[in-house]
């Protein structure tokens, strides 16, 4: 399954209707670590979102995962939860898939 297709599936089992997402990889050298953190854990998956005009953009330096589209869809859906929650969020999520 292609990562649009993956978005939708999860669009609409997490009901984001009337949202739109796009799917950009950027560059590695286009992200800033802090310096405490490993090379190997060095990657970039995350969100831009535009509350108004309900559009979400996943920005990704690796290949995404359907745990990543879930993560980032949950981040949508639950704007006001912490990071710890979309976390095991996304663990039950994938745990009963």
């Amino acid at each position: 399954m292609t990562n649009i297709s993956l978005v939708h599936k999860w669009q609409s089992k997490l009901n984001l209707k009337g949202w739109s997402f796009l799917i950009d990889e950027i560059q590695p050298n286009q992200v800033v670590y802090d310096n405490d953190c490993p090379v190997k854990d060095r990657y970039f998956v995350g969100i831009e979102i535009d509350k108004e005009n309900k559009i979400g953009t996943i920005y990704h330096d690796r290949e995404l995962t359907e745990a990543d589209i879930i993560h980032e869809l949950l981040h949508v859906k639950y704007p006001e939860k912490d990071e710890a929650w979309i976390n095991t969020t996304e663990n039950i999520i994938l745990n009963n898939e």
